[in-house]
Formats: structure tokens, C-alpha cells, sequence
């Protein structure tokens, strides 16, 4: 102690000896306290002399003085403060500031304020450290990167399936907890979720419908098993309906999304989930909102914009992928379905939906019906299959035959009496039951064909004619008059049109409808021959006979809409690789095969009226001539088709066969003339131009195209050709 405050006093000293003291001046009151200076002495064994120590004012000069010790004992005593100073306790002294002419200032602050201050100040510190204390409080949880939190929830959703998979009775619980990642902000993480579930019920649904309990099983004591049993059926029941619903969500909120926003994202998943569903376990719970669900998206464009605006629609994002998916579920639900139930409820719920949207939808999604399994196909089916069991059942030989007594014999025997008639009873029972509902559902298909018809839908009339020439040996008997009169307006409405001359010519791009509508007739004809007497096809034969015509010059007359081929850089309506679409069921001239082969060679052809016999064989030979004049423009396949099928038409009618009838003379006299090169008396000349074949006078006609093909370069149509004479003038 005595060594700090000696050195203290030296060091204040040699301050006051090195610079001489100065008088300031000091901006107080003008009665200064008188203050007194004493200087702290302290004595010891080894130093008798005291050490001054000198305190510096600065306000006055400093002056030194000596005192003896009890005066300094005293000294030491006081408090250190002023005696000028306020008495009161409430005044603080601060720091000295200097001022700007080089004087010092005292700074009195009153003491209450210096503490509302300090505690101001105090506070403010406590809750910036409170703040600091909550934000490392809150920020203890590091958030992880977006690639650790999907690399976990792979893990988590792998061994909660696992789990469920292994056991389902047992886990039934993480059905929910897999469906509770569905909530995650992460839209990767959502899609697995959902992915996720749409294993685990493929393979943990049953193969039966789960029905609700009654009052009375559910008052009913039962075993403990079958209690285990029943609470994982409903708790199976629930949680899928969830999964279902949460699957129609996201498909409807993705109808308001670009296709690059991740509710579109997820809404794709949801619907391929649904797809998949619907193909693997369409016997189950809530199938009819699966097909919702798929039909909510066959009722929209098939081509989805991605919403952008301004953009031409070569430059739009498109996205096709699940509107295939849809179509392709669809024609696979009703390709698998054997019973019936299935297809009926996926076509009441598509015509409904055609029917609320005013058939304003794309032409795949009608060409599904073509795609169902009907009375007549299921019957072939069966049998079939019979056929096959029966010819493929194992034979035993006499030494691999287990030896029975008399007994054993007759009594396995009647066994076997008895589970024949019950296969017989049940199959007798599921035969009605599929009749009676692909029937139920054959009636909504064709009330949406008649309703179309009606309506007038452009886009979807070839659809609608294909689906009628299919299904139509199904049609009911009463309906074929006025189903007959709606074609023919088609046609008159759609295939004609007026010239400036005032002549009707033939549209060329509207010839395949027109085919449709003949084939649709025809077909009338060839599959309800017994009830179809009386019917007036002369219509239908008049105009087959003018569209053959324009039809060789068509360039898609090999082709349909399954076909590959390259964008028509001169056609100005195929934008971004999208075409008309067009009926695949077949190609322009297979359609012109099948009504020649209904028109001619078809058994049921003369009981109906299309005129007496001198007229028929007038259309036979004129049909013949004008087929020869097209075959000179037709493809290498077209031109054979042709081929034969004048072959076909010429062994008919040469007498040769037998089959000709009462015409066949009279056919076979025409046919020869054209072949022949002598000389004929025929009143007038062909005329080709005319699309009546009655008015055209084919008698007068000679073919010669025959000639010309002998030199094709497709070496089986010039073969046909050098064959065809000889087999008419029978050589």
C-alpha cells in the first residue's frame, strides 16, 4: 500500500516540477470553495523521511502542504468529495469535458436521473441479451439441406412400408403416418408419399370388396381373430378414402397450375397413382371416384398449355403424358373386365361427363368404346376356352392310375356329378349377370352415339360412325329406320356441296366420314339380314360408286391415325406435330373392301332392295369398270386390293361357280364383253363421268386397264393382271 501511493506522489511531483503551474480560468459560481490540500505522508522503519503527495485541482493552483500525522489520519477519514459541492446526495460528478477555448468543465449530474439512465440502459442491454438468448434458442435445431431432409424421409418411408407390408394386421398404424408426409412443404418429399402409398396398398388390399358391418354383426360376439380382422378392414377402408380424396384434390388444383409449378408437379403423381390404382385393384373400395378422378382429366384438352402468356402456341409447353396414361387405363379396365360391372361404371361416368362438358372433348377419349367387350366376344371367349380345357386335360396312363374299389369309384363319381352341375349352375348365374350388364352398358353407348348424331359434333362424328359400324349387328331392329335417315343427312350435309354451276360434287376431305356412314349402313345389313327386309340402301350404293373416284387420288388412302409418318411442310393446319385426327380402326381403302364385300359377295344381299335384277347387274358391271379405271392411280397395296376383289366379283359372275343364280348368265355375259376386243352393237357410250351407274351405260364400256397393269412394277399385281382375263372369258 505504501509503495503504491509513494509512487503516486512521485509521479504527481515530478508533473508539478516539469511544468509550471497555471492560473485557468474556470466557469463557476463566484463563491469557490475554499479547498484545503494535504498531503498523505507515510513512515516507515527503513524511511524516515515522508513522502508528500500532491493532488492537483483543477480549478486552482496546486499548492503543498504539511501537516502532522493525526492531521492526515483525519484527512484520510473524509469522504472524498467537495465541500462546495451540493450536500445532498443526489448530485453525481462525471468526467471533466474540455471545452472549445481550452478550458476544462466540470459535469454535475443529478443523481436520480444518472440512475433512471443507467437502468434504461440496463434494461435495453437484458432484453437484446433475451433476444439473443431466444434466437440461439430457437436456432438449436439446424435446418437441415433440402437433399438430407429427402434422403431421410426415403428412409423413413421405406421401413414404415416395409413394416406395413410385412405385417398389415399388425402395422395397420402407418398407413396414417405415411399419409401424414403428405403435409410436408417439400413438394419431393409429398411425391413420395404419395408414390409410397400406391405400393403399399397394391399390395396389401385384398381381392374382395370390404363392405360396411350391420347393427347386427357388429352386436354379435365373435373371436378375437376375426375382431383383429374386421378393425384392419375398417381402418383399411378409412385410411384409403383419404388417400383417395387427398388423390382428387391435388388433380383438381392442378387444373389451375402451369405445367412448371409444383402443384402441377404433384397433381401428376396423383393422377398416375390413380391410374395405377384403377388398373390394379379395380374390384375395391371407392372405384367409381378413381374413375372420376381419370374422366375429370379426359374432359380437358389434350393438349395443356402451360398457361404463358403471349406466346404463339408453337412456342407452348404441352404435356400429353397424362391424358395417354387416362386413355390407356381406360381401354385397359375395359379390356380385363370379364364380368361387366367394371365397364358399365367407367362408361356411365364418362358419357356423363361427355354430356356435362356438350361433347366438347378430345376423340380418343369416345374411340374407348370400341375397346369393350360385348355379348358376342365374350361368348367366343368361353368357348374357347372350354375348347382349350378339353383338349388340353391330362390323360392317365392305366399304370399311373391309383387302384379304387367298386365302392370309391361309384361314389367319386357322383363327386364329380355334383361339382359339374354346381360350375354349371354358377357359370348360368354369372352368364346373366354379364349379359345383363354389358347390355345396360351397350344401351348408354349407343344413346351417346344417337345423341352426337343429333347434336351435330364435327369432332367427334368419325368417332361415333366407327363405334355405330361395330357395334351395329347389336342394334335393336327398331331403331335402323331412323338411325339410316340420320346418315344420310350426314352425307348430304357434310360430303355435298353445291359448285358455281350448280352442280353437286363430292367433298375430298370429308370422304373417309363418308365411308363410315356406307360401311355403317352396310353393316345394318349384314348383321341383322332377318329383320333388315325391306330397308332402301340404293342411297348409300349410288354414293359409293361416286366417291371411288376422288378416293384414288387421296393420299392417305393406305394410311390411319396409328400410322408414322412426317409433317406435310406445305399443309399450313399441322402446327407443332398435331394432326386431325383420324378413326383408326381402319385405312379409306379397307373400308371400300368391306362394303364391296357387303354389296356383292355377301349372302344376305338380295333380300334387300336395291331394284330388280337387270339393275344389279348393271351396278355389278359399272362398280367393275370404274374399279379398273382408279386401280391405274391406286398404291402398290391398294391396286392388289382392287385386283382381287375384281377377281373375286368376275368368278361370281362368270357361271363358272354356281353361285351366280338366276343373274349369273346375264353377269357373266356382261363381264366377258368388256373383256372382248370385236366389234358390239350398243346403243350409246360409256360415259364416266357420270356417279350414277345406272345412267353411266357400263354395258357400252371396255376394259383395257388390265393391259397397262400386265406392266406394273409390283410383279403380283402384273400378274393378277395377265390371270384376270382368262379367268372371266374362262380360258
Amino acid at each position: 500500500m505504501r509503495d503504491k501511493k509513494g509512487s503516486k506522489g512521485k509521479s504527481a511531483l515530478s508533473a508539478t516540477k516539469a511544468r509550471p503551474a497555471k492560473k485557468q480560468k474556470v466557469t463557476e459560481p463566484t463563491e469557490e470553495p475554499k479547498l484545503k490540500f494535504s498531503s498523505v505522508t507515510e513512515t516507515t522503519e527503513d524511511d524516515s523521511d515522508d513522502e508528500v503527495i500532491d493532488e492537483l485541482d483543477n480549478y486552482d493552483d496546486v499548492e503543498l502542504s504539511s501537516g502532522s500525522e493525526n492531521e492526515e489520519q483525519e484527512y484520510e477519514r473524509r469522504p472524498r468529495k467537495w465541500k462546495g459541492d451540493a450536500e445532498s446526495e443526489e448530485i453525481v460528478e462525471k468526467l471533466p469535458i474540455k471545452v472549445a477555448g481550452g478550458g476544462i468543465k466540470r459535469v454535475l449530474v443529478q443523481k436520480n436521473k444518472y440512475k433512471r439512465v443507467r437502468e434504461s440502459e440496463s434494461e435495453d442491454g437484458e432484453e437484446d441479451e433475451q433476444e439473443v438468448e431466444e434466437e440461439e434458442e430457437e436456432g438449436e435445431e439446424p435446418v437441415l439441406p433440402e437433399r438430407d431432409q429427402i434422403r431421410l424421409a426415403k428412409e423413413e418411408l421405406s421401413k414404415l412400408a416395409s413394416d406395413l407390408v410385412e405385417d398389415p394386421e399388425e402395422n395397420v398404424s402407418n398407413l396414417k403416418k405415411i399419409f401424414e408426409y403428405q403435409s410436408n412443404k417439400q413438394v419431393k418429399i409429398k411425391q413420395l408419399a404419395i408414390a409410397t402409398q400406391l405400393a403399399v396398398y397394391k399390395d396389401i388390399i385384398p381381392g374382395y370388396r370390404i363392405r360396411p358391418l350391420t347393427d347386427a354383426e357388429k352386436a354379435a360376439k365373435v373371436s378375437k381373430e376375426v375382431k383383429k380382422l374386421r378393425s384392419f378392414e375398417q381402418s383399411l377402408v378409412y385410411n384409403y378414402k383419404q388417400y383417395v380424396d387427398s388423390l382428387n384434390d391435388y388433380v383438381k388444383k392442378s387444373f389451375k397450375s402451369d405445367i412448371a409449378s409444383p402443384g402441377y408437379k404433384v397433381g401428376s403423381t396423383a393422377l398416375s397413382c390413380a391410374c395405377g390404382l384403377l388398373v390394379a385393384v379395380p374390384h375395391f373400395n371407392f372405384r367409381s371416384e378413381l374413375i372420376t378422378i381419370v374422366s375429370q382429366r379426359l374432359g380437358r384438352r389434350r393438349n395443356m398449355a402451360a398457361g404463358i402468356a403471349g406466346l404463339p402456341i408453337t412456342h407452348r409447353i404441352t404435356d400429353d403424358a397424362g391424358f395417354n396414361k387416362c386413355i390407356q387405363t381406360i381401354i385397359t379396365l375395359f379390356q380385363d373386365d370379364e364380368a361387366g360391372s367394371i365397364s358399365l361404371d367407367a362408361v356411365q361416368i364418362i358419357a356423363k361427363m361427355m354430356k356435362m362438358r356438350k361433347f366438347k372433348v378430345d376423340e380418343a377419349v369416345l374411340n374407348t368404346f370400341l375397346h369393350l367387350r360385348l355379348l358376342t366376344e365374350l361368348r367366343i371367349l368361353d368357348a374357347q376356352k372350354r375348347e382349350s380345357l378339353i383338349d388340353n386335360r391330362p390323360k392317365l396312363r392305366k399304370k399311373d392310375r391309383v387302384h379304387r374299389t367298386k365302392k370309391e369309384r361309384k361314389l367319386a363319381k357322383e363327386i364329380k356329378g355334383i361339382e359339374e352341375e354346381m360350375k354349371r349352375a354358377e357359370h348360368a348365374v354369372s352368364k346373366e349377370e354379364t349379359e345383363r350388364l354389358q347390355s345396360e352398358a351397350l344401351k348408354v353407348v349407343f344413346a351417346t352415339y344417337l345423341t352426337i348424331l343429333k347434336e351435330r359434333v364435327n369432332s367427334l362424328m368419325g368417332a361415333t360412325l366407327e363405334g355405330l359400324a361395330r357395334f351395329a349387328h347389336l342394334i335393336n331392329a327398331d331403331l335402323f329406320g331412323d338411325l339410316l335417315e340420320v346418315l344420310k343427312e350426314l352425307i348430304r350435309d357434310r360430303q355435298l356441296q353445291s359448285t358455281e354451276d350448280g352442280e353437286i360434287e363430292i367433298k375430298t376431305k370429308s370422304i373417309r366420314e363418308a365411308l363410315l356412314c356406307i360401311v355403317t349402313a352396310f353393316a345394318l345389313l349384314s348383321g341383322q339380314a332377318g329383320e333388315s327386309i325391306g330397308l332402301d340402301l340404293s342411297f348409300f350404293i349410288t354414293y359409293l360408286y361416286g366417291i371411288i373416284m376422288p378416293l384414288s387420288l387421296s393420299p392417305d388412302i393406305e394410311y390411319s391415325s396409328s400410322s408414322l409418318r412426317l409433317d406435310d411442310p406445305l399443309h399450313s393446319d399441322d402446327i407443332a406435330g398435331v394432326h386431325e385426327e383420324k378413326v383408326n380402326l381402319a385405312t379409306e381403302m379397307e373400308m371400300v373392301v368391306k362394303a364391296f364385300d357387303v354389296l356383292f359377295f355377301n349372302k344376305h344381299y338380295k333380300t334387300v332392295s336395291f331394284g330388280t335384277g337387270t339393275n344389279n347387274n348393271l351396278r355389278m358391271v359399272a362398280f367393275a369398270k370404274r374399279l379398273c379405271l382408279v386401280m391405274l392411280h391406286f398404291p402398290d397395296k391398294s391396286c392388289y386390293a382392287a385386283m382381287k376383289m375384281l377377281e373375286n366379283l368376275c368368278v361370281k359372275y362368270s357361271g363358272r361357280s354356281g353361285s351366280g343364280g338366276s343373274d349369273s348368265k346375264t353377269g357373266s355375259g356382261a363381264l366377258a364383253a368388256l373383256f372382248s376386243t370385236e366389234d358390239r352393237v350398243m346403243n350409246g357410250l360409256y360415259r364416266p363421268e357420270i356417279d350414277e351407274p345406272e345412267l353411266s351405260n357400263p354395258a357400252a364400256a371396255n376394259i383395257w386397264e388390265t393391259f397397262l397393269l400386265e406392266k406394273h412394277y409390283s410383279p403380283r399385281v402384273a400378274e393378277s393382271a395377265r390371270r384376270l382375263p382368262l379367268k372371266t372369258i374362262g380360258r
